[in-house]
C-alpha cells in the first residue's frame, strides 16, 4: 500500500516535471525560428551592397521557406477561394507567395545603420500556438514592434503571421487578394503578384 502510494506520487511528480519543462523547451524552439529569421535579416543588411538584391533574395529564400508555414498562410489569405483552385494552382500560389515574401525582405532590408532585433517575451495563445514578441531597434528612430504568431506542425515550429506595429499584413493581403480574384479571377491575381515582385526587384535601394 505504501509502495503503491509512493509510486503514484513519483509518477505524478514525473508527469509534472515533464509538463513544466516541455513548455520552456517549446518556447525556446519557437523563439529559435524567429531569431534565425532575424539573424538572416541582419546578415543581408550588413552585406547589402555586396550582395545586391539578388544576393539578398538568394539568402532569404531558403529561410523563408523553412521558417514560414506558407501552405497554411496561403489557405488563410485566399480563404474560400483556396478550395476552388486546382492542385497545380495551389502549388503555384504557394511558390509565388514564398517569392513575394523573400523579395519583400530583400527589398526592405537593404542597408545597415546600427539596427538590432530583441526578443521581448513569449505568450501562449492556445495549444501548439505561441506569440513571440520582438522589436527592431533603429538608430535615432522609434523601435518597430514585431509580433510573430508561430504554430507547431509535425513537431516543428513555423511562423504563420507577422504583425508590425499592430498591422497584420496577412489581413491586408486577404482583403486585397479576395477583391482581385472576385473581380478578375485567379490568373489576374498571379499577374498582380508577379508585377509586385518585379517592382521590388527593380526598386532603388533605400538611403
Amino acid at each position: 500500500m505504501h509502495l503503491r502510494y509512493h509510486f503514484l506520487n513519483l509518477s505524478a511528480g514525473l508527469m509534472l516535471l515533464v509538463f513544466s519543462t516541455s513548455a520552456p523547451a517549446a518556447e525556446a524552439d519557437a523563439v529559435a525560428v524567429v531569431e534565425k529569421l532575424h539573424a538572416t535579416l541582419l546578415d543581408i543588411m550588413h552585406n547589402a551592397d555586396k550582395l545586391g538584391f539578388q544576393g539578398r533574395y538568394n539568402t532569404m529564400a531558403p529561410v523563408v521557406e523553412s521558417s514560414f508555414d506558407t501552405l497554411l498562410i496561403a489557405q488563410v489569405v485566399l480563404s474560400r477561394y483556396w478550395k476552388e483552385l486546382s492542385p497545380e494552382q495551389q502549388n503555384k500560389f504557394v511558390a509565388l507567395f514564398n517569392r513575394l515574401s523573400a523579395s519583400t525582405y530583400a527589398s526592405r532590408f537593404d542597408s545597415f545603420s546600427g539596427e538590432s532585433f530583441k526578443t521581448l517575451n513569449v505568450e501562449q495563445m492556445k495549444k501548439e500556438r505561441l506569440l513571440v514578441r520582438t522589436e527592431l531597434t533603429r538608430t535615432n528612430d522609434t523601435p518597430v514592434k514585431l509580433e510573430y504568431l508561430v504554430q507547431q506542425n509535425a513537431g516543428k515550429w513555423y511562423i504563420i503571421s507577422v504583425i508590425a506595429d499592430g498591422v497584420n499584413d496577412l489581413a491586408l493581403k486577404r482583403a486585397e487578394y479576395a477583391t482581385i480574384i472576385n473581380d478578375r479571377g485567379f490568373d489576374n491575381l498571379v499577374v498582380e503578384i508577379e508585377k509586385k515582385i518585379h517592382d521590388l526587384e527593380t526598386a532603388p535601394a533605400n538611403d
